[in-house]
């Protein structure tokens, strides 16, 4: 894998860990039961970030005649994933969906602070 592609992966995770634990022990002391939730919903996040470069790399480096489907599958499956471990939390309770989904989405936020650090330089 590029070395440029692991360090961004490393340092967008680390500024998603920290965003991450932040938020949920914000959210914990306020609503007693959701923060579990977004830092469940960020590690997820996290972890199909880091597949996603990883097989994006592998995929366009070493198999580039079947690059296209190879990453579709990929995506497909952590999806089901991703939507696996929200479906089990929604049927456990409902409301505990959002907080997931928040956490989920604010994986995104991390990459906007990695991207900003980095044209700042």
């Amino acid at each position: 894998m590029d070395k440029h592609i692991l360090d961004m992966v490393k340092k967008v995770s680390v500024i998603n860990l920290v965003f991450g634990i932040t938020i949920a022990c914000l959210v914990q002391l306020i609503f007693k039961s959701y923060g579990l939730f977004i830092l469940i919903g960020m590690l997820i996040a996290i972890f199909n970030f880091f597949v996603n470069s990883i097989v994006g790399g592998l995929v366009f480096q070493k198999l580039p005649n079947s690059s296209g489907s190879l990453y579709i599958i990929s995506f497909i499956i952590r999806i089901v994933i991703a939507a696996g471990i929200g479906y089990v939390i929604f049927i456990h309770n409902k409301n505990n969906t959002i907080p997931y989904l928040f956490g989920y989405t604010a994986h995104l936020l991390g990459v906007y602070i990695y991207s900003v650090i980095e044209s700042n330089r």
